[in-house]
């Protein structure tokens, strides 16, 4: 019994090498994405993880940490915080959920030191699974215990399959050769972490599907888990929801909820109760234009001024 379960371990330890061994072969030499449908190591991505974790070694005394998806990257200019000497760094990611912002924190917290941590918490992200989001930040953060932790959490074949990907790039050193431009299509890259669209045609979406927020209970957990980690560390934290287009918006039934809800964890705003944005100011049904950011930017400064932050 003893030779035969020695026999069973042995093969899997076997099968398992071999396994991540032709898959990274696979991986690396079929250039057809179609037959690659469980393994998308996606380095760069959409939002320039790489380059803003890049960014990081050159990042001290920031008055503002700011966390989140697309919201967060694609929302808060640095520039125009700069204009009112106000120091910030964008640490959001595409499709960004708690489980991918517990893991970021827990790697980056203590290099920022931040005066103040703007939580952007969009709830359509607590209904997300995690699985592209994870997928960004294996393929562009350098490996670490946080990362593999999260994707273990995530528990998906592509999560498992880019992090076994992502181990050999970093035991080659394959990672560190990589440049990504600053401005990729109709994206730029800003200092800071933040990503502009330029030249951009409007896409929004005038009717949608009127349903309820359905938040995830484990990203619930991870959130709370957020809020715990932050203030264990005496940050100041102000959880932000960004406006979005007043169509999607109403669309959701239980907005009123999912206030209530935040608002037990940390000082909360929601920004579509405060800006009554036309659609001039989006670019789609979730983002500001460059405009919009310009206008939401100002008045989240003078509402943190107002309310002494």
């Amino acid at each position: 019994m003893k030779k035969f379960l020695k026999n069973i371990i042995g093969f899997g330890i076997f099968a398992l090498i071999g396994y991540s061994i032709i898959m990274f072969i696979w991986s690396s030499s079929i250039p057809f994405e179609s037959f690659k449908k469980n393994m998308k190591y996606v380095r760069g991505g959409n939002g320039h993880l790489y380059t803003r974790l890049q960014e990081l070694d050159t990042v001290s005394n920031i008055d503002i940490l700011v966390l989140g998806s697309s919201h967060a990257y694609r929302g808060f200019d640095p520039r125009i915080f700069k204009s009112q000497g106000i120091e910030i760094f964008v640490l959001g990611s595409s499709q960004q959920t708690p489980f991918q912002t517990l893991a970021l924190l827990k790697s980056y917290l203590q290099d920022f030191k931040p005066k103040l941590i703007i939580y952007e918490v969009y709830p359509g992200i607590f209904q997300n699974d995690g699985v592209e989001s994870s997928l960004d930040i294996i393929s562009n953060e350098p490996l670490n215990w946080n990362t593999v932790s999260m994707a273990l959490k995530v528990n998906h074949l592509k999560t498992f399959n880019v992090l076994n990907y992502d181990i050999f790039v970093e035991a080659l050193g394959l990672k560190k050769y990589y440049q990504e431009p600053l401005i990729k299509d109709d994206e730029r890259y800003v200092r800071g972490g933040y990503v502009q669209k330029i030249n951009v045609k409007s896409t929004i979406q005038q009717n949608h599907t009127v349903s309820n927020y359905e938040l995830q209970k484990n990203q619930i957990d991870s959130f709370e888990k957020i809020v715990a980690l932050i203030k264990d560390n005496d940050y100041p934290l102000l959880l932000v929801q960004a406006p979005i287009t007043q169509n999607l918006y109403n669309s959701r039934l239980n907005n009123s909820e999912v206030d209530s809800l935040l608002s037990t964890q940390a000082q909360y705003v929601n920004f579509n109760d405060l800006m009554d944005l036309s659609n001039d100011f989006f670019y789609d049904s979730n983002h500001l234009n460059q405009n919009g950011v310009e206008l939401f930017n100002k008045t989240l400064i003078n509402w943190l001024r107002t309310n002494g932050l």
